[in-house]
């Protein structure tokens, strides 16, 4: 293994000059470039190793020690650099607002080069739609994306989705399903914690799943309780997946209430066993961080809002008052970046009283509308964090998006390298780097993405082992990382030395079954 510490530094200035060749309406599909002198991390899991890589248009074409150049071939000599495979965000928000910020800079600035959006149960709609303006007007990011119950009961129930859907309803979304799958959606994706979907039956997420299966396509879940009774949530999760014969993943996995911390290393390997003695391919991703961005009800999942007794036991399993940050509180933005026992000190009440007025001052006016209200929560035991960053099968997510003020937004995969990998030791950089490439895209079942191989497209991160680490706070949640230089999408950079270049190289990533396969799965 090559230890980050032995890299030389990069001298910037010929970094710069050897960048000067291109502009910013390169390349052009005969674009060529050479990278000499890199620490190749493939994406494989396999230790890292030198090498040359010879990029040509859109492919990585070569990957050998000493490389000959070619005629007026530019290359770039990466001495004390590593290069990656893009990283691959297995639940991003991103695409909400991708048209406003088409560079996407939060995401290409920590090397994530492919998203899969539609989660929580809420993707685009259309689909293919969505996929027709992406290719009409590009974006710097390649984007996947599921099928979310939740627009799908949406389309069919309109507002009147605190129930169970009908059998007639159930089957309307299954034919919306169907046109998504058609469009090329990966799955169904569901956020059954959120009152669009909260009401779902097992029946109809087995029934929708089964569609998803039919495209052999995957179900992913914002699970019905992250809380107490989370493993009951695993347990109904993987029910899907042995009644719809289907893939089922848990994302943005968590014990996410002090009840159940301190649970992962006693509980999960034998869930993940279970599973896979039942047949049922059980998956996971995971956030590097002990805190949650969603809104303040989430905690009291029964929507027992005015119940003192009740509110007061959820603030204390969510960590406190303390640990309860108001991010965005539109009635009174003052209040913005602030505790929840602040703001109970500012209103002088108790912060159970706080939490009813926040929730009473944000229902719906005379005009049918909410008022919006954002929280970050710490509610996660960093022991359970922990096993989850390292069990070598969960994928990484960020669960940010453009504009959302959490952390994980800006600084998750430089996070997982610098802080996990590197500074910890709680596994080896080439585990975490395979573990946000070349697994998620084995899941996805990507056949050109995810490794540094011959052939594969040239989605490639450039960046300093010895430097990289996120700087992203909840008080600055979009503070870009340091230690990455280049991202490069389809053999075209979107960031270089650090910076967003302009580039919007992105492409839309179908899942399409072929005619053989449809019909296949029960």
């Amino acid at each position: 293994m090559i230890r980050p510490s032995a890299l030389r530094p990069l001298v910037f200035s010929a970094f710069l000059l050897l960048f000067s060749t291109f502009s910013h309406s390169q390349p052009t599909p005969s674009a060529r470039l050479l990278i000499r002198n890199v620490t190749v991390y493939d994406g494989s899991g396999k230790p890292p190793f030198h090498a040359d890589v010879r990029i040509t248009a859109d492919r990585v074409v070569a990957i050998a020690p000493h490389l000959k150049p070619a005629p007026n071939e530019p290359i770039l000599d990466a001495v004390g650099l590593a290069l990656a495979p893009g990283f691959i965000d297995m639940h991003s928000h991103a695409a909400g607002g991708i048209f406003k910020n088409p560079t996407a800079d939060v995401v290409i600035r920590q090397g994530v080069t492919t998203i899969l959006a539609g989660q929580d149960g809420e993707s685009e709609f259309p689909l293919r739609d969505f996929f027709v303006h992406l290719e009409r007007e590009p974006v710097a990011i390649n984007i996947a994306s599921m099928s979310g119950q939740a627009s799908l009961r949406e389309q069919v129930m309109g507002k009147d989705l605190l129930r169970p859907s009908t059998p007639a309803e159930l089957a309307k979304m299954k034919d919306l399903l169907r046109a998504d799958m058609e469009a090329g959606a990966f799955g169904l994706s569901t956020g059954l914690e959120y009152d669009p979907a909260h009401f779902s039956t097992l029946e109809e997420l087995v029934e929708l799943s089964k569609v998803a299966a039919q495209y052999h396509g995957f179900y992913i879940s914002h699970v019905r309780d992250e809380g107490n009774h989370v493993f009951d949530s695993f347990a109904e999760l993987i029910e899907i997946g042995r009644q719809a014969h289907l893939p089922v993943e848990i994302t943005h996995i968590k014990l996410g209430t002090t009840p159940v911390w301190h649970q992962a290393a006693k509980r999960m390997p034998e869930l993940f066993a279970q599973a896979q003695r039942d047949g049922i391919d059980l998956r996971a991703d995971v956030y590097p961080y002990t805190y949650w961005h969603s809104n303040l009800r989430v905690i009291l999942l029964d929507r027992d809002y005015f119940n003192p007794t009740k509110v007061a036991r959820a603030i204390d399993e969510n960590g406190g008052a303390a640990r309860i940050h108001v991010i965005h509180f539109e009635p009174d933005p003052s209040l913005n970046d602030h505790t929840l026992d602040q703001i109970a000190a500012t209103w002088k009440m108790t912060p159970v009283e706080a939490f009813m007025k926040i929730v009473r001052d944000t229902q719906p006016g005379p005009d049918g509308k909410e008022k919006d209200e954002d929280v970050i929560v710490e509610s996660m035991s960093e022991d359970d964090l922990r096993w989850f960053i390292s069990d070598p099968r969960i994928a990484f997510c960020s669960d940010g998006g453009l504009t959302m003020q959490h952390p994980r937004s800006a600084g998750t995969f430089p996070r997982i390298l610098g802080h996990y990998a590197r500074d910890l030791k709680l596994l080896t950089m080439e585990q975490a780097i395979h573990k946000m490439t070349g697994l998620p895209a084995h899941e996805l079942g990507l056949k050109d993405r995810g490794l540094i191989a011959k052939g594969y497209v040239a989605d490639l991160v450039l960046f300093d082992p010895a430097k990289i680490i996120d700087r992203a706070t909840i008080e600055r949640w979009n503070a870009p990382p340091e230690g990455i230089s280049g991202v490069m999408v389809s053999g075209r950079w979107v960031v270089r030395d650090g910076k967003i270049t302009g580039e919007k190289p992105g492409k839309v990533i179908r899942h399409l079954a072929t005619d053989a396969q449809k019909g296949s799965a029960p």
